[in-house]
């Protein structure tokens, strides 16, 4: 195995060779089993298909016209915020649940049009949200399947843990089906003339009818892939990330005055996306954040034929790593403070560190994340309603990361103490 240390070869790996390289099969069994082929697991002319599909409704204008969902949910959290306050006299609370609800509500509203802890099959009892934290969230010996079923076959044991994977999974592919033939249905109808039908302004709809475009429109599998890859990644990612800039922003009281500073003319309103997308501080916040804290572990990647990167030969079948903070926290790179967290160096980046390829928290190249518009804005609207409104400490500054974990993520969550401001 080899690990993607430098911008050329990583240059080469997500750029110029991008589509010489495939998903290894044991990274296929262990998220392909739950998540499909999607943009995730799809080569060459399938992927530039499907991506060309997602493009438009996935593109920051298309983004910008979700900011009602965004403003609607950060005023939740908010709420849910000072509600932690008047229980606890000293503010204290843990809050990166806070976000992974926030994240899962945006997500299921902006893609779907649904309210997944309410979204249900009429052939199932459990709701959408039930089923996937039932996947997500699994007990000690389902992770331990899990992590070990890429490798010695273990899904097919009649266990309490296989069979409610199992049943989750069922049902989360009943209930997308279900929905998918509803949207397309309506999308048919509106396209043939009823005057009567009134589209749902969400993301699936707008992907199905990209789609029409297209001499081969999507699939249904297609689709349910796709957008069980974008909840996937637009839930848990975003989570995290949001986790992280807290406690960046927690740990460094000066930013978060700073921050709180330059937000104070912002107010977080429906036509607000172009002047909270263009605040440069809290642009320089963010990237920050995902540099020195990258939600995304690592990405693996197979040769799938032989070639050379960056002068050093690659046989086929040879398993590549790219792992964010490889170049992220590069001292060769970033300097020599490169694991500390300072906003302002994106002002007077290096050449080295303003090339694209020196930030890989949502990958580049073909590979790139198609939702990175979708969770930048989201992140955005949360943490300015938050740090309007409150003031964040940590409440121990020593975090244990979790480990397994395919995001970056506290073993016990992000405990802070908060007050208004």
């Amino acid at each position: 195995m080899l690990l993607v240390n430098n911008l050329e070869a990583c240059r080469e790996v997500l750029q110029t060779n991008a589509y010489s390289f495939v998903k290894p099969a044991f990274f296929h069994t262990l998220v392909g089993e739950f998540l499909g082929v999607g943009l995730l697991f799809s080569v060459g002319d399938e992927h530039k298909r499907l991506r060309r599909i997602v493009a438009g409704p996935l593109s920051r204008p298309s983004v910008r016209r979700l900011m009602p969902v965004f403003v609607n949910e950060s005023n939740a959290l908010n709420k849910e915020i000072a509600d932690a306050i008047q229980e606890d006299d000293q503010g204290k609370m843990e809050i990166e649940t806070f976000f992974t609800r926030a994240s899962l509500n945006i997500i299921g509203v902006s893609l779907l049009g649904k309210e997944l802890h309410t979204f249900r099959s009429p052939s199932s009892p459990l709701t959408f949200e039930q089923c996937y934290s039932r996947i997500l969230t699994q007990p000690i010996a389902g992770q331990l399947i899990s992590f070990i079923n890429p490798f010695i076959p273990l899904r097919w044991l009649p266990v309490k843990a296989n069979l409610d994977f199992v049943r989750a999974k069922a049902a989360l592919k009943t209930m997308m089906t279900e929905l998918i033939e509803q949207r397309t249905e309506e999308v048919l109808a509106a396209s043939g003339g009823q005057s009567d039908v009134v589209l749902s302004d969400d993301l699936l709809t707008r992907m199905i009818e990209a789609s029409f475009g297209e001499d081969k429109r999507l699939s249904k599998q297609e689709l349910i892939d796709i957008t069980m890859q974008v909840i996937a990644a637009g839930h848990e990612t975003t989570a995290s990330a949001l986790t992280w800039i807290t406690y960046a922003l927690a740990t460094h009281p000066h930013v978060q005055t700073r921050l709180r500073d330059e937000l104070s003319g912002v107010e977080v309103t429906n036509s607000a996306a172009k002047a909270i997308d263009d605040l440069p501080y809290l642009n320089n916040v963010i990237r920050e954040a995902l540099r020195v804290y990258s939600p995304t572990l690592m990405a693996p990647w197979e040769a799938g034929e032989e070639m050379v990167i960056a002068g050093v030969n690659i046989p086929k079948g040879t398993m590549i790593q790219t792992v964010p903070a490889m170049v992220q926290l590069n001292p060769s790179i970033w300097g020599d403070d490169a694991e500390a967290f300072v906003p302002e160096r994106w002002d007077t980046l290096t050449s080295d560190a303003s090339s694209p390829f020196s930030i890989e928290v949502f990958l580049n190249g073909p590979r790139m994340c198609p939702g990175k518009a979708l969770a930048l804005l989201e992140i955005k609207v949360l943490l300015v309603a938050m740090i309007k409104d409150f003031h964040l400490e940590m409440v121990d500054k020593e975090i244990e990361v979790r480990n397994p974990s395919l995001t970056l993520k506290p073993n016990d969550g992000l405990h802070v103490q908060v007050r208004r401001v």
